[in-house]
């Protein structure tokens, strides 16, 4: 697996992320390698993944392009240029699915 993914993968099951999925998104975009889908048990959890991906990404010299969401979102979007990921509040990420909009992606295998 290729270290920023990597760093950014440990970055949300450091913090407990539940249910992530990797998805590589260069067959949509060849501007983005992966896509990451995970979430959270409550709002507080949702930041707190986010937050400590921003940190992460900045500790390993990940560019950080923009974070959309914020403490109060239910779904918050951090674009590390070619990795972008989805953290969502459990009930949020049922609501846009956005597996189905992914399905036809290769998923990339990784360990908890």
């Amino acid at each position: 697996m290729e270290e920023q993914l990597k760093t950014i993968v440990q970055a949300i099951d450091h913090k407990k992320g539940e249910n992530v999925i990797v998805y590589e998104y260069h067959h949509l975009n060849p501007l983005i390698d992966y896509a990451i889908i995970a979430e959270a048990s409550n709002l507080r959890q949702v930041h707190a993944l986010a937050q400590h991906v921003v940190e992460e990404a900045h500790k390993a010299g990940i560019l950080v392009k923009r974070v959309e969401g914020d403490k109060e979102s239910a779904w918050v979007l951090v674009d590390l240029d070619t990795i972008i990921v989805h953290i969502f509040l459990k009930e949020e990420r049922q609501i846009y699915r956005l597996e189905q909009l992914y399905a036809d992606l290769p998923q990339v295998a990784w360990e908890e």
